[in-house]
């Protein structure tokens, strides 16, 4: 009689099964509750000097130069930032969307600019 895979188990290794499965959800939810902080603001830094702190629960919208001359087009709203526009040949800072939470970021390398989420 052949048996199959699930036969040859033992209780013990349904044992180490549970026991790995019940860390790595022990885990997930450590990494999710210290790591998922509210947001609250977003630090603007030019060449690696923060340039401004702003609000991230007040609806503003700035334009921020950087030291090559180039601009971004920061818009906060509803508790998200986003560049609306920028002079980067690239736009990759205007396709990478709107971030909310703590420790997202949004990065335009040819302006030098970051706008990066943090907690409080």
């Amino acid at each position: 009689m052949k048996q199959t895979f699930l036969h040859k188990i033992e209780k013990r290794d349904l044992a180490l099964i549970g026991f790995i499965l019940a860390l790595a959800l022990c885990f997930f939810i450590f990494y999710f509750f210290h790591f998922s902080k509210p947001a609250a603001v977003v630090e603007v830094t030019i060449d690696g000097e923060t340039v401004q702190t702003l609000d991230l629960n007040k609806d503003q919208e700035i334009t921020v130069e950087s030291v090559t001359g180039g601009t971004n087009h920061l818009i906060i709203k509803d508790g998200e930032a986003w560049v609306s526009d920028a002079t980067c040949p690239d736009k990759i800072c205007v396709r990478q969307g709107k971030v909310s939470r703590d420790g997202e970021m949004i990065v335009c390398l040819p302006n030098r600019m970051i706008a990066k989420i943090t907690g409080k």
